[in-house]
């Protein structure tokens, strides 16, 4: 019978990968640096991509990333959870358009910050 030994290089073990930085939507929209912007709409695009919290007139629970408004006051969330009882499992949405007519609430959702020993 043959030899059946293998030539070449010995394999490596690959490092593992990064860690990844929390998950931020990016957009490549010009950002408006202006003067004459009000308060308001800097405040607003300021918030552009951030996770928000917004509590509706059913009593649900929507949190997403903040993707754009318009004049009426309606509000896009992108990658939407929907909680129908606090601490119970989500309900992934996809896309959201919420009408301003049913928002109660809106908070930026923000880890909490941890505690110092």
């Amino acid at each position: 019978m043959s030899d059946l030994g293998i030539s070449g290089t010995q394999v490596q073990p690959q490092p593992p990968p990064p860690v990844a930085e929390p998950f931020r939507i990016t957009t490549n929209a010009p950002q408006m640096i202006d003067a004459n912007l009000t308060e308001g709409r800097r405040k607003l695009q300021k918030w552009l991509g951030r996770v928000l919290r917004i509590v509706i007139t059913d009593g649900r629970v929507l949190v997403g990333f903040f993707n754009c408004t318009d004049r009426d006051a309606n509000i896009v969330l992108s990658m939407c959870a929907e909680y129908l009882v606090e601490g119970q499992e989500p309900r992934l949405l996809g896309n959201v358009m919420v009408a301003k007519k049913h928002i109660v609430s809106l908070n930026i959702d923000e880890p909490r910050p941890s505690s110092i020993i």
